[in-house]
């Protein structure tokens, strides 16, 4: 039951976050009730709101069936990883800002420290 429960959230929040990714006009969303009218609200939404969803939505997935523990940087890294995801999607759909580029080039620099920060520490303990 616990697992059948973990599965479709899983799918509802993927299902939601690829439904605010990927709409072209994000001034009417039916799930949620904002109104993302312009650019920079739009980038932010396509990048925070939906990039976390769908983020969320895979570590409950890979959680549910993986037997093996995932650290909390990896965890981040990925989290950070679907956020830059989104945000390149906005560039895609609503077009590019200065300060999304901004922005992005420290999404992707927290994920790859995360990253290595995760190998270092892989790498450190003594089994």
């Amino acid at each position: 039951m616990i697992k059948a429960s973990l599965i479709i959230s899983s799918i509802l929040l993927i299902g939601i976050g690829c439904f605010v990714m990927f709409k072209r006009d994000l001034s009417d969303l039916i799930l949620v009730p904002v109104y993302a009218g312009n650019l920079e609200t739009a980038s932010e939404f396509r990048s925070l709101f939906a990039g976390s969803f769908l983020a969320y939505g895979y570590l409950i997935l890979r959680y549910t069936f993986s037997r093996k523990t995932l650290s909390i940087a990896m965890m981040l890294t990925y989290i950070m990883l679907f956020i830059a995801l989104g945000r390149i999607i906005s560039f895609i759909i609503d077009g590019y800002t200065h300060f999304g580029l901004f922005v992005l080039l420290g999404e992707l620099f927290l994920a790859l420290i995360l990253f290595i920060s995760h190998k270092k520490r892989k790498n450190e303990i003594s089994y």
